[in-house]
């Protein structure tokens, strides 16, 4: 490994151990206790360092909420790439069992990220009101092709934002009760993504 890709590896390890550290004071005292000042305290550096990877305590929410985008859009993508010839109702159930599973897996991570009240799961420059970033486009793309097969139902194109909404409160839910800890987890999502699809199918 080169000096390049050795600075690359430690400034990625760094800010790991910054977020959570964020995470752990967010969980015990709430977002709006969060400093950097108590994140430096938590991983025994100071301040000025923290501030060498971040501007201020909004910089790493978004920074969380990218590390989880990337998490689950590259989880869809590979959904997408092996399913290809499958229905796509098919396709689109488990891309939303792929969203809960992956965020569920990251419960801190979450919990941090909404809790902060910062918007930056729909952060986005629409000018029509409707919430948009890629995945969400991707999906709505997936839903227009299932329109046109008349898998789905007409008249909810460009709506999945609104599944994305409800995605959402399922995971902060099961995080929040603990039910993404049971055994039978599983088919809990599975019943929840059928309620979803019965509302888009044909």
């Amino acid at each position: 490994m080169g000096i390049r890709e050795r600075r690359d590896v430690e400034k990625e390890e760094m800010k790991k151990k910054i977020m959570d550290a964020a995470m752990e004071v967010i969980g015990q005292e709430g977002y709006e206790k969060l400093s950097i000042r108590k994140i430096a305290a938590k991983i025994e550096y100071s301040p000025t360092t923290i501030y060498l990877y971040y501007k201020d305590k909004a910089e790493i929410i978004t920074d969380m909420s990218d590390v989880l985008y990337r998490k689950v859009m590259g989880e869809a993508v590979a959904v997408i790439n092996e399913e290809a010839t499958l229905p796509i109702d098919k396709q689109v159930h488990d891309i939303l069992r792929v969203f809960i599973r992956e965020l569920c897996s990251e419960p801190e991570m979450v919990k941090a990220i909404m809790h902060s009240g910062l918007n930056v799961v729909f952060a986005n420059d629409s000018t029509d009101g409707k919430p948009t970033n890629p995945g969400i486009d991707m999906l709505d793309h997936l839903v227009s092709d299932g329109i046109t097969q008349k898998v789905f139902r007409p008249g909810i194109e460009n709506n999945s934002w609104m599944i994305v909404s409800a995605l959402l409160g399922f995971v902060l839910s099961s995080i929040g009760s603990q039910l993404y800890l049971f055994d039978d987890f599983h088919k809990h999502i599975d019943d929840f993504v059928e309620i979803l699809m019965g509302g888009i199918k044909q």
